[in-house]
């Protein structure tokens, strides 16, 4: 066909690039009748209720096949080979073929259902892209030279409606990514067509306020109070109005900074299952509990270096990675605490991990974070996924809002994707026993290796746990012990509570006991949720035989570890295998580098060799058997 229709403004036939506006006729009216409803059945008695309503003419079936055949010598004139017009028992109708370009307003619903498709996996920037070509079609007002009161009553309002739908969705998304610049006087556009939309005032109020321009937004605020009080005798929504004490408050006491204010807004109160605040995602500003530590020592640098990439810089990922006990999480709580008050949506935390470092299931991660961010999660149902409807929430709560997210305990990249915030002024920290690789290469994540704390901070931190039980005991047994734990905080702590369960041994016999048997005291020590054995153990599990075997030769080298030439002299594989090998024990902690092309492993990962052994032997014993 060599012409196409436009009903998104006014009727119109588009050829060689000419415009021709159908003329306000009948047969103008019949056209755009069988266009609303394309591919579909059109019955006579719906045309002549388009045409004349309840009160046909007596004559209305013998008019209306002289209306489509006027129609047909019309469009021959563009194309006299096609003919879009089928005639059918009691009724007619226009095909297109799939994917036809040939009507505007099938173009525009293709559109709509790519951009819901993008909203539903969190793709808003490609969501926009969409709603932004959508908005493109639109020439005006729909119909607006078709001369049939029946089509303005009852089908040319749900066209505009789907058309300001589309500028309230496309706004939002620019707030929530932060595109302001020139916002404002699109907004008001909308406004001139449709004041009675609340949601247009309240993202006109937030742009202005985010923009610095807060006497505006206070006095766009008084604008739709007045018209809705006079026009419509009623008071602005809630949610208006909870924006109007935000605003008001924020300008009465939070200053301006470098001419733009903060627009944070006060936390609402929980909202229905599995639905959106009423004005809009939500912007609630998280407080969850961070765990953190009365004795953090030794941890100020890297600490630091963490707050400055999360403030200072264009890095949406830090990664903070190293072996079990380390103190990811604490670094990573330390930094969030630090840098809460930079975020308007403020800090969720995503637990991965239970206490006993088992993984839990994506449908209870989403539930308890809806729950720590203020929303009550969607009602299960019977129908469709619950974990994608969690996560359709989820997702929602965060697109209004820069927060900080904390995923702790990945297990490897693919894990925290679901979890990551859209807008493009969010961060995220991410901890982790891997180095995780795919967010370093494809989300432009930055890593960020916990080392093994100083000795002198070892002993620091071993000190305080112990008490005065320290005092007087001489260094060098304070010394042993901390060198047993590699360093690691969370092994020190544990360290210092077995000592405090065993008061009849010296402190110098507790060394002497530990430095024996290093992985079964410290194991001994812990909770009954919690296994420091079964958690390096993981560590090992997790890599490849080829691997294994690397790190069981280094666990039984003395430090200052071993040479890579000897280890790959040894070694039964590939090149390619070998370095792969390293890799994974580089990526899973295992092994670091001594210096000097030497690699090693901290002492008390060496446990997981003895811990190796022990397994074996039961297993040829079982198989014996």
């Amino acid at each position: 066909m060599k012409y196409r229709f436009e009903i998104l403004g006014p009727a119109t036939i588009v050829s060689d690039g000419e415009d021709t506006v159908l003329p306000s006729t009948k047969p103008s009216a019949i056209l755009v009748s069988l266009l609303l409803k394309c591919n579909s059945f059109v019955s006579l008695e719906y045309l002549k209720y388009a045409l004349w309503g309840e009160h046909p003419p007596p004559n209305a079936d013998v008019t209306l096949p002289t209306y489509i055949l006027r129609l047909r010598r019309l469009l021959r004139k563009y194309d006299d080979e096609a003919d879009p017009i089928d005639t059918m028992s009691r009724g007619y109708r226009v095909s297109f073929p799939p994917n036809s370009d040939a009507l505007d307003l099938l173009m525009f619903r293709r559109l709509l259902d790519k951009a819901a498709h993008h909203r539903s996996s969190g793709a808003l920037e490609n969501e926009r892209s969409a709603l932004q070509r959508a908005e493109k079609l639109w020439k005006g007002p729909a119909l607006s030279n078709i001369p049939s009161d029946m089509l303005h009553r009852e089908e040319t309002p749900r066209l505009n409606d789907q058309w300001f739908d589309v500028l309230e969705r496309r706004f939002s998304i620019d707030l929530s990514l932060g595109d302001v610049d020139g916002l404002a006087p699109q907004i008001r556009q909308a406004i001139t067509h449709r004041p009675e939309r609340e949601r247009y005032w309240e993202q006109l109020i937030e742009t202005l306020h985010r923009i610095g321009r807060t006497t505006e937004a206070l006095n766009e605020y008084r604008k739709v109070h007045t018209y809705l009080a006079d026009e419509l005798g009623i008071e602005p929504r809630a949610s208006l109005q909870r924006l109007h004490m935000e605003v008001l408050g924020q300008a009465e006491f939070e200053p301006e900074r470098n001419g733009l204010v903060r627009g944070a807004r006060l936390a609402p109160p929980a909202i229905g299952p599995g639905k959106e605040p009423p004005y809009g995602p939500k912007a609630y500003r998280a407080t969850p509990h961070l765990p953190l530590s009365q004795d953090f020592l030794g941890r100020g640098e890297i600490t630091e270096a963490l707050v400055d990439g999360i403030k200072d810089s264009d890095t949406p990922i830090v990664v903070v990675s190293g072996p079990p006990t380390a103190g990811k999480s604490e670094i990573a709580f330390q930094a969030a605490k630090q840098c809460k008050d930079e975020f308007a949506g403020g800090v969720h935390v995503v637990h991965l991990l239970r206490p006993d470092g088992a993984p839990r299931c994506g449908e209870e991660v989403l539930h308890d974070l809806l729950l720590q961010a203020g929303v009550e999660p969607p009602v299960r149902t019977d129908a469709g996924d619950q974990e994608a409807r969690l996560l359709r929430s989820w997702r929602s709560t965060l697109v209004d809002r820069p927060c900080l997210v904390v995923v702790d305990g990945a297990r490897n990249s693919v894990e925290c994707l679901p979890y990551l915030p859209r807008s493009p002024e969010s961060r995220v920290i991410v901890t982790s026993r891997n180095a995780l690789p795919r967010l370093l290469a494809f989300h432009g994540a930055r890593s960020h290796v916990v080392p093994p704390l100083s000795r002198h901070h070892s002993v620091q931190l071993l000190t305080r746990i112990i008490g005065e039980d320290a005092e007087g005991e001489s260094h060098e047994v304070l010394q042993r012990i901390c060198d047993v734990c590699g360093g690691l905080p969370g092994a020190l702590r544990l360290a210092g509570a077995k000592y405090l369960s065993t008061p009849h041994l010296s402190l110098s016999q507790f060394a002497t006991l530990l430095e024996s048997s290093p992985l079964d005291q410290l194991s001994a020590a812990s909770e009954s949720e919690f296994s420091l054995r079964e958690q390096l153990y993981r560590c090992y599990e997790d890599v490849s035989e080829s691997a294994r075997r690397i790190f069981l030769e280094l666990a039984s080298t003395n430090p200052p570890g071993r040479p890579v030439a000897e280890l790959f002299a040894d070694f039964s594989g590939t090149p390619h295998e070998f370095d792969r090998a390293l890799g994974e024990l580089y990526n899973a902690s295992l092994i670091y580098h001594c210096g000097n092309g030497r690699l090693g492993v901290l002492r008390l990962l060496k446990g997981i060799a003895a811990h190796t052994v022990d397994r074996l032997t039961e297993v040829s014993v079982t198989n014996g058997k």
